[in-house]
């Protein structure tokens, strides 16, 4: 049984189990002890160095950042800028492809015309004009050639002045064409002839065989021009399957687009890019014919997005760098700079210079730092001087203190002196009184004179006890000075060695090491002990045993009455004829003069049970073999 906080009072003790909480504390100072390690001295204990470095870091990070986003912003420009090429040649081969295949068609099926194969010369001419005008828009002749003869002749034709004149006297291109033509056995063939310029624009003829006659009807196609301008991406040249330019007027110096690795590619049939030296290219295949078109760029032309891209960037770059310095600046006066000051004026009170000026005009977060400052240099000057006052009322306490402790111990002293001597005297009186007695011949006198006699040798007696018990309790209620470790067991022992017990037994229910002033406490326990068998009897059982917080002194005696527990420490308070009054008192008084708290537990049933707590706390003794566990009752 002990004075705990849950007022219970119970057998056994449970050991608390481990939480496994992590250790955050623990975890801190490691992540601040690699924070040593990794960040020099000189920045650690610097806010202005670590601000630059701060600043330093996110101009680092910011230049990384623009860096990185410049090369992806100029690769996706130009991945942007190449695939424009690619579609201006695919669009520009698509366009080609359509244009042939539109003009071969219109070619052979043109050919088989009927009036063409049975008709006169009126029947011909008539049935191409009409066909001219069914044609499409870039059909701009059809001649109906007579290939018989050794020459080829122009036998009808849309345009009257065209008739009956030789191919070769026309254009020479065509007569390749029309040979080949002339020469196939197979009625759907189609031979384009080489191309060549037509008002200013690109032509090329298509000679397809006459069906049952030695004639070729020839058709004449013309390119827009827009369909060989590479348009604002550069120049778009066609080439064929040897890399000879197909319209060698529409393009320039075309060796270097056939020596490109992305020609042979085209010719496989898929697009490709390339590069050389200041140049672009992009290829893209003809369908239907051995044709590449290529369209080249400038690079500087093609890819100047991406540098002004990238010029945008560096600026921006550049202005947030600049803004970050500016920051610094801003921020180094506005908080390093007033810092520092107040550190120095800190520095200056930390001195004993409680009147460093502190004060500033400043309303921001800076400003109440300072007034915060000046409030608590404020509240420790007040402190300081109430400690003053303090200390100088201490000391005049301690030294009245002392003066009354002299005076007590005078007094204990002159009371000590003053009533022994005339107890001695007497008590020799006494003495020589029953020797006096022994020769009286009276029974009856001198049996009622020797009644006398020791009722005044009970009251010396009881005035001896007074003497010794005010004697202890003044000097037992000194404070401790020093103790040492001493067993509770060997103590208790040794303070039942010194009562007379009688037939009374003493029982240690477990034991520990306590710091003590042990010949106090042996006082103290030889007072308790004495107590039980006083009150009690001399078959008491008394126990010693250890509490959470402490010890106890228990009986089995018929316990305290409950209108007695207010008063049984006082001074004076007894319930026995021969007692003094002091004898708890003592015990009382040495607890606290150990700095412990003696009570008696009002919930003890089983007599009386005097304790002792707070005599250590849990970081000096381990109670974890103690079998009962601490419980908290009320003095």
């Amino acid at each position: 049984m002990t004075g705990d906080d849950d007022g219970a009072h119970s057998r056994g003790r449970t050991a608390d189990a481990p939480t496994g909480r992590t250790n955050e504390p623990e975890r801190e100072r490691t992540l601040r002890g690699r924070f040593r390690r990794v960040v020099p001295s000189v920045v650690r204990r610097n806010y202005a160095a670590r601000l630059v470095v701060t600043l330093a870091v996110v101009a680092l990070l910011v230049g990384a950042a623009g860096l990185t986003g410049y090369v992806q912003v100029r690769k996706a420009v130009e991945d942007d800028r190449t695939e424009m090429l690619t579609e201006t040649a695919t669009l520009r081969a698509s366009s080609l492809g359509e244009w042939q295949s539109g003009v071969r068609a219109q070619a052979r099926t043109f050919s088989g015309t009927p009036a063409l194969g049975g008709g006169n010369g009126t029947d011909r001419r008539q049935a191409l004009r009409r066909l001219t005008a069914t044609s499409s828009s870039n059909v701009v002749e059809i001649h109906y050639v007579d290939v018989s003869g050794a020459q080829a002749v122009v036998a009808a034709s849309a345009e009257r002045s065209a008739t009956e004149r030789s191919v070769a006297s026309m254009r020479p291109a065509w007569r390749p064409a029309v040979r080949e033509a002339g020469a196939s056995t197979d009625p759907t063939a189609v031979v384009p002839s080489a191309a060549y310029e037509r008002d200013g624009r690109q032509a090329m003829a298509f000679a397809s065989p006459v069906a049952g006659r030695d004639a070729v009807l020839l058709v004449v196609g013309t390119v827009d021009g827009r369909q060989l301008d590479g348009g604002a991406m550069g120049t778009t040249a066609v080439l064929d399957g040897a890399g000879d330019p197909v319209f060698p007027t529409a393009a320039r110096d075309t060796e270097r687009y056939a020596a490109h690795a992305g020609f042979e590619t085209a010719r496989g049939g898929a697009t490709a890019t390339g590069e050389a030296g200041d140049e672009a290219f992009a290829y893209a295949p003809v369908d239907g014919t051995p044709w590449v078109v290529v369209t080249a760029a400038d690079r500087a032309t093609l890819f100047g997005p991406s540098g002004v891209v990238g010029r945008t960037l560096a600026a921006v770059v550049a202005l947030a760098v600049l803004s970050l310095g500016v920051a610094a600046l801003v921020v180094s006066r506005e908080t390093v700079t007033p810092l520092v000051r107040l550190r120095a004026r800190i520095e200056s009170i930390e001195d004993g210079n409680l009147g460093a000026d502190l004060s500033t005009d400043r309303e921001d977060e800076i400003g109440r730092l300072y007034d915060a400052v000046s409030d608590a240099r404020d509240a420790l000057a007040e402190q300081i001087r109430q400690a003053r006052e303090a200390r100088e009322m201490a000391e005049q306490s301690k030294r009245e203190l002392e003066r009354q402790n002299d005076r007590l111990d005078q007094f204990a002293s002159t009371l000590s002196h003053d009533l022994r001597n005339p107890l001695t005297v007497a008590r020799g009186h006494l003495e020589l009184l029953s020797a006096q007695l022994t020769t009286l011949d009276g029974e009856t006198d001198r049996a009622e004179l020797q009644t006398h006699v020791e009722k005044v040798e009970g009251s010396h007696d009881r005035i001896e006890s007074i003497i010794d018990d005010v004697l202890t309790l003044t000097r037992e209620g000194e404070s401790i000075e020093q103790t040492e470790e001493v067993a509770l067991d060997t103590v208790a022992r040794d303070a039942w060695e010194n009562v007379d017990s009688g037939d009374a037994t003493l029982e240690i229910a477990g034991n520990r090491s306590i710091r003590a002033d042990r010949s106090r406490l042996l006082r103290g326990l030889e007072n308790l002990f004495r107590n039980s068998v006083d009150h009690v009897g001399g078959d008491v059982t008394v126990e010693v045993g250890l509490l959470s917080d402490g010890f106890y002194v228990a009986d089995d005696g018929p316990g305290i009455p409950e209108s007695q527990l207010d008063e049984i420490f006082e001074y004076g308070h007894t319930t026995s004829e021969d007692g003094t009054g002091l004898g708890l008192s003592i015990v009382k008084t040495i607890a606290e003069a150990h700095g412990w708290r003696l009570y008696v537990d009002s919930t003890y049933e089983d007599g009386a049970m005097f304790v002792f707590s707070d005599v250590a706390s849990g970081d000096d003794l381990d109670w974890s073999d103690s079998e009962f566990e601490r419980v908290d009752v009320d003095d």
